[in-house]
């Protein structure tokens, strides 16, 4: 992910690299869950080349890759070196030479102009400084008639939006300009920024899915695996404990059967570069 800063490893780049060994690795798989969904709609053909931007550890890369075979070219693309080293070591216990990860910032890309046939992005343009600077470089490393796919959690997701509530009622207000870029929340505002791109045959839609964590200390946990690690790892520990001691309690509420019970809704746009 790029936040154009001069210390890429400060700021939210940080926070993703401190939780990068842990990143999609507590709790259910919810980012492959919805990496999968973004390889199907989009579909790359076998032997297509795709390049997967704030790739993370590999929930769209992944399935990219099985989806284009041997004869294609996957490259993923992150500006945490830890979550480069930590994708790189999984690409080599799989054994596979048609994928690679590499460091790099979505707002300045180190390809040459019509480079790929599909550029994908999972869950990452609010945390680009620029999303406009970011689409554009998406659209001149596509290929003429090249598709990109791009997800978003949408407003209305009923676990995030919980989650989100429950910690404003217990953590001190952010301060003016610590929110984060545009959310892209909504189907309308994704098709907008995709035609504001150059970008045509935009199409949009959402898909809901069900996860179970196996208890409260799970689901806090994988708290420390998103952004929202950012405002947790500014809290004394005094403070800090307060807040877990709130969370856990509100997660009650989630908890069935056993485990704690979540639904996530997330939003797709897909696009195509023009011939002309």
């Amino acid at each position: 992910m790029s936040l154009g800063q001069s210390d890429p490893e400060s700021g939210i780049v940080g926070v993703f690299s401190r939780a990068a060994d842990a990143y999609d690795r507590i709790g259910p798989p919810v980012f492959a869950h919805f990496g999968r969904w973004l390889v199907e709609r989009t579909s790359p053909a076998a032997g297509a080349s795709v390049l997967d931007v704030a790739t993370g550890r590999g929930a769209v890369l992944f399935p990219a890759a099985r989806k284009v075979g041997p004869t294609g070219r996957v490259v993923g693309l992150d500006l945490s070196a830890a979550m480069v080293q930590e994708t790189a070591a999984d690409i080599g216990h799989s054994g596979w030479r048609h994928i690679e990860v590499k460091r790099g910032d979505a707002e300045h890309l180190d390809f040459p102009d019509a480079s790929f046939d599909q550029v994908l992005c999972g869950f990452a343009l609010w945390f680009f400084p620029h999303p406009e600077h970011a689409l554009r470089e998406f659209f001149r490393v596509l290929k003429p008639g090249g598709v990109i796919g791009v997800t978003a959690w949408a407003q209305e997701c009923p676990v995030l939006r919980w989650c989100l509530d429950e910690l404003a009622s217990c953590l001190p207000a952010m301060a003016p300009g610590q929110s984060p870029s545009p959310n892209f929340d909504a189907t309308e505002s994704i098709g907008a920024a995709l035609r504001q791109a150059g970008f045509g045959a935009v199409e949009t839609e959402a898909e809901e899915a069900d996860f179970i964590y196996r208890d409260e200390e799970e689901w806090w946990l994988s708290l420390w695996t998103t952004g929202i690690r950012r405002r947790l790892e500014g809290l004394e520990q005094s403070e800090l404990h307060r807040v877990k001691t709130q969370m856990l309690r509100a997660a009650q509420v989630l908890k069935r059967d056993g485990g704690v019970h979540t639904r996530w809704r997330a939003l797709l746009g897909l696009a195509r570069k023009p011939f002309h």
